[in-house]
């Protein structure tokens, strides 16, 4: 699958990212919610929001995602973006699937775009839990397109998942 990922968005002759097709393929980006309930709400007002994709089942604590987008890791705020997680969940553009210290984490990308520029999104799900399920760490936006190459280029085996899979290649 990230074959056909790496054929969309790597420009095979420079190895660069071809920006105008993740341009193409990038959704408008939501206005932000500026109310927990208005959050909460667009989950259907569930405390915690569960959804299944490929077989994979993802559990977001809605409170805590809201808070993340202002109180995080790096102190960065993230409010402006706090619409994009649900879009980013539901319908990503790839999903991969990472091995990092014995723990494996799924991570979701994918891009928006306003009037001037192209918001690369990053979702990353904390590890698997002992119940199958995996639970909403953080998500960001990616300044740097050595992450968004990272995430493309990775092995097919890793690759769970890529919006634009061409027909018939088995996977």
């Amino acid at each position: 699958m990230s074959i056909d990922a790496q054929k969309r968005y790597i420009n095979q002759r420079t190895g660069k990212i071809k920006e105008n097709i993740l341009m193409q393929d990038a959704d408008i980006l939501p206005k932000r919610h500026r109310s927990f309930k208005s959050f909460k709400n667009s989950f259907g007002g569930v405390n915690y929001f569960e959804y299944k994709i490929k077989n994979y089942s993802i559990v977001i604590d809605i409170k805590y995602a809201f808070n993340h987008f202002v109180k995080n890791t790096y102190n960065e705020y993230r409010s402006n973006i706090n619409a994009t997680l649900l879009p980013t969940l539901t319908d990503p553009i790839l999903i991969v699937k990472e091995i990092k210290n014995n723990q494996e984490y799924l991570q979701f990308y994918k891009a928006f775009k306003n009037d001037n520029n192209l918001y690369h999104i990053i979702m990353f799900k904390a590890k698997k839990q002992e119940n199958g399920k995996y639970y909403f760490k953080t998500i960001f936006k990616a300044d740097s397109l050595t992450k968004i190459e990272r995430l493309i280029k990775a092995l097919d085996i890793n690759t769970v998942y890529f919006k634009f899979q061409a027909e018939g290649n088995g996977s």
